[in-house]
Formats: structure tokens, C-alpha cells, sequence
């Protein structure tokens, strides 16, 4: 086998590696690219982190509303940083009604507002299956 032809082969080999290889990471440049938009719910406010990890906080969303927590039968929301129940303000508008995944707000020009916790995703409820229930009787037969 002559030095040209083997070259040549592994050559080729290599250059196809290096295709496939490189098309496989611009497939996956735009998932990479989507998941640094993402804002990570679960991560606490930036006064409740290390001085060191404020630079990296996420900032808070658009409409303020950062968590909503329940004790017993009340619910809190922190809205930009503080924790405000029902019939406090909120800035201008005055907290409605806060209930597991939203806040409203209502403004002294009479606009009410809904904020959700989650506003670019779609809860619904969870359909419960019924379960086939056992028939309960006498055995017929002995």
C-alpha cells in the first residue's frame, strides 16, 4: 500500500469526522443558546444571597412578583422584594387577592391586574382517572 493512498483514506475518514462532529454541536447551539434566557423560579431573591453570587442572580421577573407563600389559610406574596398579604399596597395598586399561582393588583385608576407566577406557562389541572372499583357482594357458587 503506497504512503499517498493511505493518507489519502484517513484523510477522508478524518474530514467526515470533523463534519459530522461539527454539525452535532450547531445542532445543539440553539438549546444552548434558549437555556441562558431561562429564569430558574426556585432561586431566592438577591438580598437572601451571598454577596458573592448577587452578580450571578437572576434578575427578578418583569412583573415583580417573585414567590408565593402559603401558611395555613393566608397567603403572602413577595412582590419586588417584599412580603405583602391582601389590602397592602404594592407601589401604587393595592394587593386584591393572592391566590396559589397569582396576585391581583388593583390601581387607583381602576385597571385591576393579574400577575402570574409562572405567565409563560400553561397550568391546568390535573385530570384524576378513576379507578375501576371492586364488586363487593356474595361469590356465587359453593
Amino acid at each position: 500500500m503506497s504512503k499517498g493512498h493511505y493518507s489519502g483514506q484517513h484523510g477522508t475518514r478524518l474530514t467526515v469526522a470533523m463534519r459530522i462532529c461539527a454539525l452535532s454541536m450547531l445542532a445543539a447551539l440553539p438549546g444552548a443558546v434558549m437555556a441562558q434566557g431561562m429564569k430558574d423560579p426556585t432561586r431566592p431573591p438577591p438580598q437572601f444571597l451571598d454577596p458573592a453570587d448577587v452578580a450571578q442572580a437572576a434578575m427578578p421577573p418583569d412583573s415583580g412578583l417573585q414567590s408565593i407563600k402559603r401558611t395555613g389559610k393566608r397567603y403572602l406574596a413577595l412582590l419586588n422584594g417584599e412580603w405583602v398579604k391582601p389590602g397592602d399596597r404594592a407601589g401604587e395598586a393595592v394587593v386584591v387577592k393572592i391566590a396559589e399561582q397569582s396576585v391581583v393588583l388593583s390601581y387607583p385608576d381602576g385597571r385591576r391586574e393579574t400577575i402570574g407566577m409562572y405567565p409563560d406557562i400553561e397550568l391546568r389541572p390535573k385530570e384524576v382517572q378513576s379507578r375501576p372499583r371492586k364488586a363487593v357482594g356474595r361469590t356465587v357458587g359453593k
